[in-house]
Parts: structure tokens; sequence; C-alpha cells
């Protein structure tokens, strides 16, 4: 994800347009995948797998 939020600031600073809202949305979509894995495995699934 953090290469994500380099290639925005990269993109911003050379003019490329066209390529922002690709960067963008890429980054939500990583952030929203990995905040709904993290709260997988806070939950129960953790501790059925060490069982």
């Amino acid at each position: 994800m953090a290469r994500y939020g380099t290639l925005i600031a990269w993109a911003e600073q050379l003019g490329m347009k066209d390529a922002l809202p690709l960067f963008r949305e890429t980054l939500k979509e990583e952030t929203a995948t990995d905040e709904a894995l993290s709260a997988w495995g806070q939950s129960d699934a953790n501790k059925r797998a060490l069982a």
C-alpha cells in the first residue's frame, strides 16, 4: 500500500493526471482489503487456526 502512496505523489509531481484516478482507486481497494483481513484475523479465525 505504501507504494501506491508514492506512485500518487510521483504522478502528481509529474503531471500524470490520467494515472492518478487509477492509483487512488487501487489504494482505496487495497486499504479496504487490508481492513477486512485485519478484522477477520482479529476475530476467532486465528483461535480456530491454532486449535
